[in-house]
């Protein structure tokens, strides 16, 4: 157990840079980690807010029809189906391929250690997010039913135990198609369709998984009966909380645990045959001499950059999964009008309400696919080739940023197209939706380069420290927030104000951001990348 904690320590550290914050003397330094860890504990403040309020309000309505359980069943299950998107693709990152590995295997410690200490860092960044979800639905529930001490007994052990399930499945999915694809000559795309395949068959199952609309006066016995078939501990987990019920808190906890337990000893007694099945591939086919072509510096490195994109699926699936939902939101709603959805969600001006905020719905997924936060960082230890390479350095930062556009704004244009039929936006209205999204691709993209100039993470073990943990993602995503959550503030609380008019001054802001960000990438982007 000493091993096992040792290592998971170490692990964590590493993973969010805790020992360079505590033991650095660079003064500079100090201060920017500081700045980091304020801008860190107030980006998790608002996810806490967000995710209360978003909890009291399912909450109010759920005690409208006598269900109050059903919020915490609703969270549960969301909570466990999130963490099983997110370890599908991060599992095998963490778990297998991983830069010091031979390291860590000529080290005179068991490889059940090493295994176990893998897993209970892919379980402490699982269970971060069932926290954040858990905790604040709990305390919902708490406020509303006032429940028996029981409850908060219950309630804690359950808790951190939500995730086991989860993080098995995706981990033996995910080895599954990485084992697959290993199989086959382009094995990384392979891995990649697969996997994005695989997320959206989930996606498109949960929305057919009811297709009867119940009354009102069934709805709540109707919704509980559909996330039960969604993910069936959930009943166990609503039984054991919701109506104290020990033999459902026994079972839960044994079937968590017994499988987690079980999963760690049979991937540590098979996990080098394991990693390497994983890390296997089939060699290249005969090379055959062509032309060489001739490009200019930008054009090659942009090439260079697309290419980097592609062979990493944690990489394209964290900061691409945004666009495919894009693009599937947008083409569901031409099967769904406007008016249909207002009377499911009672909201008689819904259509109002999307026509105007349809630019910031869209620009919600596009600041959630931003490449250029992790760009630089996954350079590692190769950074020194872009470096010391004879090319203007605004030139190397510009062909990230051409890579994200590349990802963001095709699919921004063709859902919007599709967002224009399937609303019957006016003139006015289509041209915001068309315009508002492409300038928030540009400044996601800019300002994400910036922020990695900023905060590089050079030093990294595999892929997802640096496309999922890293400070600079971390900003990055909670500067886009604000950027889209002040013109929506404005637009609900500004009731008199023509919602046109907020969305074209935060377009016209957002512009002359860009040009700002441009200009200071060609002035200072010499600098800032050789200072690295």
């Amino acid at each position: 157990m000493v091993n096992i904690w040792r290592l998971t320590k170490l692990q964590l550290i590493s993973t969010f840079g805790f020992n360079k914050a505590l033991h650095t003397r660079d003064a500079k330094e100090r201060r920017k980690l500081l700045l980091l860890s304020i801008a860190i504990l107030l980006g998790v403040l608002m996810i806490a807010v967000f995710s209360f309020g978003y909890s009291y309000a399912m909450a109010t309505a759920f005690e409208q029809i006598g269900r109050l359980d059903l919020l915490l069943a609703i969270m549960m299950a969301v909570t466990s189906v999130v963490g099983f998107f997110t370890t599908v693709y991060k599992a095998g990152g963490v778990l297998f391929s991983y830069k010091d590995y031979d390291l860590l295997m000529s080290l005179p410690v068991k490889t059940s250690h090493v295994v176990a200490s893998r897993v209970l860092q892919l379980y402490v960044l699982n269970l971060f997010f069932t926290l954040m979800v858990m905790l604040p639905a709990g305390a919902v529930y708490a406020l509303k039913v006032r429940p028996e001490a029981y409850y908060y007994l219950l309630f804690v052990p359950l808790l951190l135990c939500i995730p086991l399930i989860p993080i098995i499945a995706a981990t033996v999915i995910g080895a599954l198609i990485s084992w697959f694809s290993s199989r086959f000559r382009a094995s990384r795309m392979i891995n990649l369709v697969l996997t994005l395949l695989f997320v959206i068959a989930l996606i498109l199952g949960s929305f057919t998984l009811d297709g009867n609309e119940p009354e009102l006066a069934d709805l709540g016995t109707g919704l509980a009966e559909t996330i039960f078939k969604l993910y069936p501990l959930t009943e166990l987990y609503v039984d054991a909380v919701s109506a104290y019920r020990i033999d459902a808190f026994l079972l839960f906890i044994l079937l968590s645990v017994l499988a987690f337990v079980v999963f760690c000893t049979v991937l540590g007694t098979r996990y080098k045959a394991i990693h390497t099945g994983l890390t296997t591939s089939r060699a290249g086919g005969k090379y055959t001499m062509q032309p060489l072509k001739a490009s200019t510096a930008f054009q090659a490195l942009y090439r260079k950059e697309l290419r980097r994109y592609f062979s990493s699926s944690n990489y394209v699936l964290n900061t691409g999964i945004g666009m495919v939902l894009l693009l599937i939101m947008s083409v569901s709603l031409l099967f769904t009008s406007p008016e249909q959805l207002g009377q499911l969600a009672d909201i008689p001006q819904l259509q109002r309400y999307l026509n105007t905020l349809a630019p910031l719905f869209v620009s919600l997924f596009v600041a959630l696919s931003c490449t250029t936060s992790s760009s630089i960082s996954l350079e590692g230890n190769n950074l020194w080739i872009l470096r010391s390479s004879p090319v203007p350095k605004h030139i190397i930062l510009l062909s990230k940023v051409a890579v994200n556009l590349t990802i963001t704004v095709p699919i921004t244009v063709v859902s919007c197209v599709l967002l224009m039929i399937s609303l019957g936006t006016g003139w006015a209205d289509s041209l915001l939706l068309f315009m508002i999204p492409v300038i928030y691709a540009c400044y996601t993209a800019l300002m994400g380069i910036i922020v990695n100039l900023k905060l590089p993470k050079l030093e990294w073990t595999n892929e997802v420290q640096v496309v999922k943990q890293s400070a600079a993602v971390l900003v990055a995503m909670l500067l886009g927030f604000i950027s889209l959550i002040i013109p929506a503030g404005l637009s609900f609380v500004l009731t008199s104000v023509d919602g046109r008019v907020i969305m074209l001054g935060a377009g016209i802001i957002l512009a002359g951001l860009c040009a700002g960000m441009y200009r200071y990438l060609k002035n200072a982007g010499e600098r800032l990348f050789l200072g690295l």
